[in-house]
C-alpha cells in the first residue's frame, strides 16, 4: 500500500478527542446522598455491564470514524508507491510503438498505429487539471517526439496525429528505460507511463532480462499500462520482399537483365492475389504487375521479370508488392551499378606466349570474356593480362578486380609496389583474386600478403607441402557447405550445384582457420573432407577471393572439364566484387550511412526519402567531414536512417539527388514473426500480471477505471460515511449521543 499524502496519516491522533469526550463524559456524574437512589442502586447494578458494553461500541465507532478519514485524506492506493487518484496532477509518459508491424489492417480498415493514437488522445484527455505529458516513439530505439513543455497538452494532442511508422524493428527495453527517466523527472505525485503497442513478441524477445529488470522497476516507482493496439487472436496476412539481384551476368549498358526478386510468406496463413512490380529509377520496366496466386506459409517464391538497362551509372532498383495485410515491407529498393565496362587486370605467373592455353590467365580471360574471338575487343568486360614482373602500380589505375594466378612472391614474384599499391586498391572498393599453384610458397605470401605483409589473404597459408590426393580419389567440393549467405550461396541448389560435384581437385594449399590471420576471413565453400576449397576477406571497402587450387587445369578439373562450374564462378565472383564499389549501397534502417567526401570544403546534408503524405524530401545538416585519425580519409557518418526509402548525401546547395545514394530497406526481424504476447505470457515473463488495457472508443473509460481500482480514497469515504450512520444509530438506541 501507497499513500499520496502519507503525512496526513497524523490525523489519526484525532482518536483521542472521543476518548477523552468519553471519560470526560463519565466524569460530569458528581455524587449527591438521596435516600430514594438507595432503592434504585439495586436496578442500575443490574445493567451497568449492559450500559458499559453500549459505551465502548460507541467509543470504537467514533475512533474508527477517525481513523478511517485520516486514511482517505492521505491517499491510499494498492500500488507500492505513489497511486494516482483522480483528482491528483499526473506526470503521465506515452510511448507510442512505431515499429512497422504497426501499420497493419484492423476492423474499419484502420490500422494499429490509428488506433493507438485514439487510444493515446484518450488517456491525454482522461489526465487530471495540472498533469504533465510526455510523448515518445519507439521501435528498437526511443525518441522524444514532444511537446515542447511537458505541461501543454493541447500541443500534446496536435502532435499524436503526425506519428508515422519507420522501417526499424520491434524492441521495448529502450522505450521503457526512456520511460521511466522521464516519469522520474516531473515534479506531480503520481507517475503514469502508458505504453501502446501490438505487444509483438519480438519486441519482448530481443531483451527478455532487461524488460523484465525494467519492468519491475518501474512497478517500484510508477503505474505502468500496456494499451493493446491490435486484437491478440488476429493472423496479419503478410509477404515480404526479401532481395532482388541480377543472375548470370553482370548490369551494364544497354543489354536486357533478369532480375530475380525473392517473395517470403511471412505469415501464418496462405496468401492470395499478391501483385509484384518492378521499376528501375522510377520508371516501370514491365508494363503490367505480375500477379502470383497463392504464397505458402514460409515458403519463399522467386519472380523473374527482366529490364532493359540504358544508361550506366548507378541506378535503383524498386520492387513493390501489393496484396497483403502489412505495407511496411511491401518495397524493396537496391542500388545496382551498370556499367559501360569492367576492367580487369591479369596478373599471370606462368605465361607462356607460345602456348597461351598452357599460360596460367588462360581459363580466366575465356570465362571472363565468354563470347567469339572477333567480338572480345567489343565485349564490355576487358581484361589485360600481365606477367609478374610487368606488375606495376600504374596499372591497377581504373581497373575494377585483379587476378594473381599463380604468382610468386619471392624474390622474382611480384614488385614490392605493386604490392603497396594493391593493398590500397582494395580498401578503396577493389576486387582481388588469388588463384594458387606451384609458384606459390607458403611463407612468401604469408610474409607479403598475410598477417605479415599486405594482410590481403583470408587466413595465412598452412606450412610444408601442397595437399596431393589419391589418384583414384580427389578432393571433390561439397555443395552444402556453400556458405548460404555468400555471392556463391547459388552453388547450393541444382544445377550449379551438380556442376559442382563434377569437380576433381588434385592439389590444395592448406590454410591456417586458427592462426594469426584467421580473424575477418571466411571459407566459402569446402572439400567432401572439410578442407577449405574458397575464403574470402572484406579489408576495407573493397574484397579479396582465395581458391586453394590453381585457376588452370595444372591442379584441377575445375576450369577445363569442369566449365559449367567455372563460367558462372567467374561471373557470380567478378559481379560480387564489381558490385562493392557502388557509391552509397544498400542498407537497412537503423544501420549508420559512411561515406568518404573528397574534401571538407563545404558543409554537407542529408536528404532524407518524404514520409506519407509528403511531397518534397527533407534535408538535415550533418557534421563536418572528420578523419577518424590523422593521415586517413575524410568521414561522414549519420544514424538518421529509420524510415526506408532512398537517401542521399549532397553538399549544401546542391540538388536532392547529387551524391552518393542509399538504398534503405526495412529491417526484416519486424515481420518474421508477427505472432503477440498474450496476458498470460506476459504475465510469465515479467513475474507479475501487468495492467494491460484493448485500445479502442473505450480508452478514456478503462484508464479511469485502472485509476478507481489504484485508488481507495472513494472507498474509504464511503467507509467512513456508513460507519458515521452506524454510530448515530447506535447513539439514538443507546441515548448516548454527544
Amino acid at each position: 500500500m501507497s499513500f499520496l499524502a502519507p503525512w496526513m496519516l497524523l490525523g489519526g491522533a484525532a482518536i483521542g478527542v472521543p476518548i477523552a469526550l468519553h471519560f470526560f463524559y463519565k466524569a460530569r456524574y458528581r455524587r449527591l446522598p438521596w435516600a430514594a437512589m438507595e432503592f434504585l442502586k439495586e436496578a442500575i447494578e443490574q445493567t451497568s455491564r449492559r450500559l458499559k458494553f453500549q459505551e465502548w461500541i460507541l467509543l470504537a465507532l467514533r475512533c474508527l470514524i477517525i481513523l478511517v478519514l485520516a486514511f482517505a485524506v492521505a491517499g491510499p492506493g494498492c500500488q507500492p508507491t505513489e497511486s494516482s487518484g483522480r483528482g491528483n496532477s499526473v506526470d503521465a509518459v506515452l510511448v507510442i510503438d512505431t515499429s512497422y508491424s504497426m501499420d497493419a489492417k484492423e476492423d474499419e480498415n484502420k490500422t494499429r498505429l490509428d488506433r493507438a493514437k485514439e487510444a493515446a488522445l484518450g488517456v491525454i484527455n482522461s489526465l487530471p487539471p495540472n498533469s504533465s505529458v510526455q510523448i515518445y516513439s519507439c521501435s528498437d530505439r526511443a525518441e522524444l517526439l514532444g511537446p515542447k513543455s511537458r505541461y501543454n497538452l493541447d500541443q500534446a494532442q496536435q502532435l499524436i496525429p503526425t506519428i508515422q511508422t519507420s522501417g526499424l524493428a520491434s524492441d521495448f527495453q529502450p522505450g521503457l528505460a526512456k520511460a521511466l527517466e522521464a516519469a522520474m523527472s516531473g515534479t506531480a505525485p503520481v507517475k503514469e507511463i502508458y505504453f501502446f503497442s501490438d505487444l509483438q513478441k519480438l519486441g519482448f524477445d530481443r531483451q527478455p532480462g532487461a524488460i523484465r529488470e525494467k519492468c519491475e522497476e518501474i512497478r517500484q516507482k510508477a503505474n505502468l499500462v500496456f494499451v493493446r493496439c491490435g486484437k491478440e487472436d488476429r493472423k496479419v496476412l503478410n509477404v515480404a520482399v526479401t532481395d532482388v539481384t541480377v543472375i548470370g551476368t553482370i548490369p551494364h549498358a544497354k543489354t536486357r537483365v533478369p532480375f530475380v526478386i525473392s517473395l517470403k510468406n511471412t505469415g501464418t496463413e496462405p496468401v492470395k492475389g499478391i501483385t509484384v512490380g518492378l521499376e528501375l529509377e522510377g520508371k516501370a520496366v514491365e508494363r503490367d504487375v505480375v500477379q502470383i496466386d497463392q504464397i505458402e506459409p514460409g515458403l519463399v517464391v522467386p519472380v523473374t521479370l527482366t529490364g532493359s538497362l540504358d544508361e550506366a551509372g548507378p541506378q535503383v532498383l524498386t520492387v513493390r508488392v501489393g496484396g497483403d495485410g502489412l505495407p511496411g515491407d511491401n518495397r524493396f529498393d537496391k542500388v545496382i551499378l551498370v556499367r559501360d565496362v569492367i576492367r580487369v587486370l591479369l596478373v599471370d605467373g606462368t605465361p607462356n606466349p607460345q602456348s597461351p592455353a598452357e599460360s596460367g590467365s588462360h581459363f580466366v580471360r575465356n570465362a571472363l570474356t565468354p563470347v567469339p574471338e572477333e567480338r572480345t575487343e567489343e565485349y564490355y568486360i576487358r581484361p589485360q593480362v600481365v606477367s609478374a614482373a610487368e606488375a606495376s602500380p600504374a596499372l591497377l589505375a581504373g581497373k575494377d578486380v585483379v587476378y594473381l594466378l599463380n604468382v610468386s612472391a619471392g624474390q622474382n614474384g611480384m614488385p614490392p609496389d605493386f604490392v603497396a599499391r594493391l593493398k590500397e586498391f582494395v580498401s578503396n572498393g577493389g576486387g582481388l583474386v588469388i588463384g594458387c599453384g606451384d609458384q606459390v610458397n607458403s611463407a612468401d605470401y604469408n610474409r607479403v600478403l598475410g598477417s605479415g605483409g599486405a594482410g590481403l589473404l583470408p587466413f595465412d597459408l598452412g606450412g610444408g607441402e601442397p595437399l596431393t590426393a589419391r589418384d583414384t580419389e580427389p578432393f571433390v567440393p561439397d555443395p552444402e557447405s556453400v556458405d548460404q549467405n555468400s555471392f556463391l550461396s547459388l552453388f547450393r541448389e541444382p544445377p550449379y550445384s551438380h556442376a559442382l560435384r563434377g569437380v576433381g581437385i588434385a592439389k590444395l594449399l592448406a590454410v591456417d582457420e586458427g592462426g594469426p590471420g584467421a580473424v575477418g576471413g571466411r571459407v566459402l565453400v569446402q572439400t567432401a573432407d572439410l578442407r577449405p576449397f574458397i575464403c574470402s576477406r572484406v579489408v576495407g571497402e573493397g574484397e579479396v577471393v582465395f581458391v586453394c587450387t590453381t585457376l588452370d587445369e595444372r591442379w584441377t578439373t575445375f576450369p577445363g572439364k569442369a566449365s559449367d562450374a567455372f563460367i558462372p564462378f567467374t561471373q557470380f565472383t567478378l559481379a560480387h566484387l564489381t558490385g562493392r564499389k557502388v557509391p552509397g549501397g544498400n542498407k537497412t534502417a537503423g544501420d549508420p550511412l559512411v561515406w568518404f567526401p573528397p574534401d571538407a570544403e563545404t558543409g554537407f546534408e542529408l536528404v532524407k526519402p518524404p514520409r506519407a503524405g509528403e511531397t518534397v524530401t527533407r534535408r538535415v545538416r550533418l557534421d563536418k567531414p572528420k578523419a577518424p585519425k590523422p593521415g586517413e580519409k575524410l568521414t561522414i557518418t549519420t544514424t538518421d536512417t529509420a524510415d526506408p526509402g532512398i537517401y542521399h548525401i549532397v553538399r549544401e546547395g546542391q540538388p536532392d539527388s547529387k551524391g552518393p545514394v542509399f538504398a534503405v530497406n526495412p529491417d526484416l526481424r519486424e515481420s518474421a514473426n508477427l505472432d503477440v504476447e498474450s496476458l498470460a505470457e506476459l504475465t510469465k515473463l515479467l513475474g507479475f500480471e501487468p495492467a494491460v488495457i484493448q485500445a479502442g472508443a473505450g480508452t478514456e473509460a478503462a484508464v479511469s477505471q485502472q485509476r478507481s481500482r489504484r485508488d481507495w480514497t472513494e472507498w474509504l469515504l464511503l467507509v467512513a460515511l456508513l460507519v458515521a450512520v452506524g454510530e448515530s444509530a447506535w447513539a439514538w438506541v443507546c441515548g448516548r449521543a454527544w
